[in-house]
Order: C-alpha cells, then structure tokens, then sequence
C-alpha cells in the first residue's frame, strides 16, 4: 500500500480541497488565552494560522478549489485575503457540523466529487506547498481510495518536546499528519465510521478496537503491523485504504496547545536565519 513519488514529475491531475476550521469545544486554554473564536484566527509569526494552511494549499500547485468548513462566517470574512476568494469563488463556505466526521462529510458533498480532495486542518500551521505537493504526488500513485499521511516517530526526535499521539505498529511507529487523500467518492462515506470513534482519537487502542477486538488484542500485543491494519481497516469501510510516508517533521505538528504554538514560532525563527 506504500506509496513512492512518481520519477516524471508531478501528475497532470489536480486536487479540490478542504480546510476544516471548527471547534471541537469552546473554552479551551488557546481560545481564551489569544481572545480569538476558533484556533484558526491565532497568529503564529505575525499570521492568522488559516491563511498560512490556505497559503500552503493555493501555493502547492495541486489544489483547485477550496472548501472552508467553519462555524462563524462573517468572522472569515474580516480576513480580507479569504473574503477576497470567497466573493471569487475560489473558496467555498461550508457551515460545520457537530464534530469533525460529519464537517467533513458536509465538506466533501460540497466538492462534487469530480476531483481527488486533499482535507488538512486550520491549525496546521507548518504546512508548506511542498508537503502539500509530495502528498498529492504519492497519493494520485497510491491506487488507494482513500490516502492518509503519517510520519514516523523517528523523524519527530528532531523536536524532543512536542506532544503527539503515536501509533505502535510491529514495523514502527507512527502519527498522523492531518492530511488526508479522498481519491474518489468511495471513500466520501468514510466519515460516518469515524463518526463514532472521533472522542477516541487520544487513544490508538481504542481506535484500533473500532476494527474489532481480534485486531485490538494484536495491536497490545505488538502483533500488528501499519499494512495489516491498513487492510483490516480497508475490509471494514469498504474501500481501500493506502498512505503515504511525509519526510518532513514540521508536516506532523499541529497546533493543539500553547507549547505546540511556541514550538511552531521557534521552527519559524529558526528556518529564516
């Protein structure tokens, strides 16, 4: 199910993508430390957090048009770049919905379905054109339906102190990089199967188990590995699954709390000396 980077050079075909950009709850420690409605408003470097993603996907190349799935829409609007893309038609508003599952399911419905659609998150903050490239690349030659990006614990020890939730596999390590591939409409239903497991995104067990105690009881054990879990999770959504490996550390830190927003800024210091 692994991916490798096509040797001609970037496909022809391009993406249509989605930013979810919703709470998951309100009073948390960034909200009401930076005064801001959503994590996507927080400046990282002098810059709302969702332009630097919205930069990153209009830079890469890849993408055409855009859906921002959010829950305050006149508060988008005051940032002029997006209220400029949205009068154009290049940004698609969509109202968000409880939980992350079903915004991107509403957010998905709204692409059309005519293209592959690169959904990623407001608070990821360090993303580049070039994550998004190598993503898109090895996605369009995965021949998966639905493509995730995960990062190897190893190239994470660069940043000792940033917190993410891994996944212990038999052959590795491995956290997500929040962007996720959605080749074709086969896996537009997905979200309704994560629908009932997104509490549980803490808890790699739990996960697990959501594909059947069998597979959770390997998983404690050390018995499973990334692709038998990848092939598991394929049988039971019904479409297959595949991922592709990001390089790049920065492509696996997000903004979940006030040490990742410093850590971020203190990457950002370090890239322009």
């Amino acid at each position: 199910m692994r991916s490798t980077v096509r040797k001609d050079g970037p496909s022809l075909a391009r993406f249509n993508g989605i930013i979810l950009a919703g709470e998951r709850r309100k009073g948390s420690e960034l909200l009401a430390k930076y005064h801001v409605k959503a994590k996507a408003f927080i400046e990282l470097a002098g810059r709302p957090l969702i332009l630097r993603v919205l930069d990153a996907l209009i830079e890469s190349g890849f993408i055409d048009r855009i859906v921002l799935c959010g829950n305050d829409l006149a508060s988008f609007r005051k940032l002029p770049q997006i209220d400029r893309l949205l009068g154009k038609g290049n940004l698609i508003w969509v109202q968000n919905e409880k939980g992350p599952s079903m915004s991107a399911y509403k957010a998905l419905k709204a692409t059309g379905g005519s293209k592959p659609v690169l959904l990623t998150t407001s608070d990821h903050g360090l993303l580049q054109p070039r994550h998004v490239r190598y993503f898109c690349e090895n996605a369009l030659s995965s021949r998966a339906d639905l493509v995730v990006g995960l990062a190897r614990r190893k190239i994470l020890e660069k940043y000792p102190h940033v917190k993410r939730t891994y996944y212990r596999f038999r052959n590795g390590q491995y956290c997500s990089c929040n962007l996720f591939g959605f080749m074709n409409t086969a896996s537009f239903d997905t979200p309704f199967f994560w629908k009932n497991l997104e509490e549980q995104r803490k808890s790699p067990l739990r996960i697990i188990s959501g594909f059947g105690w069998t597979w959770a009881l390997r998983y404690l054990m050390g018995r499973l590995s990334l692709e038998q879990a990848l092939e598991r999770a394929s049988f039971v959504l019904g479409c297959k699954l595949g991922y592709v490996l990001m390089p790049f550390a920065e492509a696996a830190i997000d903004v979940d709390s006030v040490e990742d927003l410093k850590l971020c800024e203190k990457i950002l210091t370090d890239s322009s000396k």
